[in-house]
């Protein structure tokens, strides 16, 4: 054989081995994921409302029992137009209306990603700031309708919330590259590690949304990816996930149970400083891509997915199309 047939049949066999390697990969990866862990403890609760539309799930909460009949709301985006939030009846979805969010005269487009509810009021993430609703106006909400907001300053970038018992957990997210957090925030935990980004606990007081917002009253140290947080008596849930790698519920114990681990200064005042690291971390769970905010509600927590969403469900192994739920006794009983 000429030595120019050769390097063409080496040549040619290179490449037929690189894109079969390539298609074996790709099977793989998308057609061998699995979950036993996962699917053992999960199960299906209510289907996410907007899909069809091209929501971008984000955010999800319980609402209070005068709720109207509505179970949870769920916050969205759109790639165009203002962001949303759904009211959602689990028994019966024909129900679910959705309505936006009033920024002066305007409609909020911010990334929604979190949301969560007091007795009283309905907290947003937008930007750096929590948009403030009174539940009376949402609940009074038309399909399509629109809620005029109030808005506070947070003091970082908003990306998930959480109400209980009096406090609320307004969060940001860290990824290198692209979602960078103030230099401040990355901070040296108990284990050696850093933690590059910081949930700020505010208290119900005086102020917008019932809320005092002149300062937080205490910061959390956290880990990277934090899409939600869950905090119960016992235990700290976080959900963690970014693109199509697989989602992790990581579990710590409910270290505002105990002592702080510092002080964080926050505008010139400090305040008590609590950390999230190996030394508290009770397990992990790992889910199924593209997990988002979370929630607590009768002894489960419930785990809001964006895997289905028109943007990505062409790229994504799994796509979720309904809430799932783990009961808090399972996440508590995790293994490292």
């Amino acid at each position: 054989m000429e030595k120019g047939k050769k390097k063409l049949l080496i040549a040619l066999c290179c490449v037929g081995g690189f894109f079969l390697a390539l298609a074996i990969f790709l099977l793989v990866w998308f057609f061998g994921a699995r979950y036993p862990q996962f699917d053992k403890l999960a199960r299906e609760e209510f289907a996410i409302p907007g899909l069809s539309d091209g929501a971008c799930p984000q955010g999800l909460c319980a609402l209070p029992e005068n709720a109207g009949g509505y179970d949870f709301a769920m916050s969205a985006y759109f790639d165009e137009g203002a962001s949303k939030i759904w009211l959602i009846d689990e028994e019966d979805e024909s129900r679910n209306l959705s309505f936006y969010v009033l920024d002066g005269k305007k409609r909020d487009d911010a990334h929604f990603g979190g949301v969560t509810c007091s007795d009283e009021y309905l907290y947003v993430a937008s930007g750096s700031r929590v948009g403030c609703l009174a539940l009376s106006d949402v609940f009074a909400v038309q399909d399509g309708g629109e809620v005029v907001a109030e808005y506070f300053d947070a003091g970082l970038g908003v990306a998930f919330l959480q109400y209980a018992q009096n406090h609320l957990y307004v969060g940001e997210f860290y990824r290198p590259g692209n979602y960078e957090t103030d230099a401040s925030h990355r901070l040296q935990t108990a284990d050696g590690q850093t933690n590059p980004a910081l949930v700020f606990v505010y208290e119900a007081g005086e102020g917008v949304g019932g809320i005092d917002s002149s300062a937080p009253k205490a910061a959390l140290s956290v880990r990277e990816q934090v899409q939600g947080i869950a905090v119960f008596d016992g235990g700290i849930a976080l959900s963690c996930s970014y693109g199509l790698p697989d989602s992790g519920i990581w579990v710590y114990e409910n270290v505002f149970e105990g002592e702080p681990q510092g002080s964080f200064s926050q505008d010139g005042k400090e305040i008590p400083l609590y950390m999230l690291d190996e030394t508290c971390r009770i397990g992990t769970l790992t889910a199924p891509c593209m997990s988002e905010e979370i929630e607590v509600k009768d002894g489960r927590l419930y785990i809001l997915f964006e895997s289905k969403a028109n943007k990505y469900k062409m790229f994504t192994r799994v796509r979720e199309s309904h809430v799932r739920s783990v009961a808090l006794e399972d996440l508590l009983a995790l293994e490292k």
